[in-house]
């Protein structure tokens, strides 16, 4: 592959990685703010982010099993 034909989609990698940060960064900005204001909804709030990663955690392990296996089964 030509540096040219890579160039678009580093360039494309860098601007989500751009987005994903300042998304972190506003993320936490409202979670201090939540905090401050509000503890309890801020519990409420982090109690259901840990709930999600447990969720997502779940469906990762799903979906790597299920590729294994297939893999396996294709091999």
């Amino acid at each position: 592959m030509s540096k040219a034909a890579g160039q678009p989609s580093t360039n494309s990698l860098s601007r989500v990685v751009d987005l994903l940060v300042e998304h972190r960064i506003k993320l936490d900005a409202l979670e201090h703010v939540l905090k401050e204001t509000n503890p309890l909804a801020h519990e409420l709030y982090l109690g259901t982010i840990e709930n999600l990663r447990a969720q997502k955690t779940a469906e990762l392990k799903t979906v790597l099993t299920a590729r294994l296996k297939s893999k396996d089964g294709d091999g």
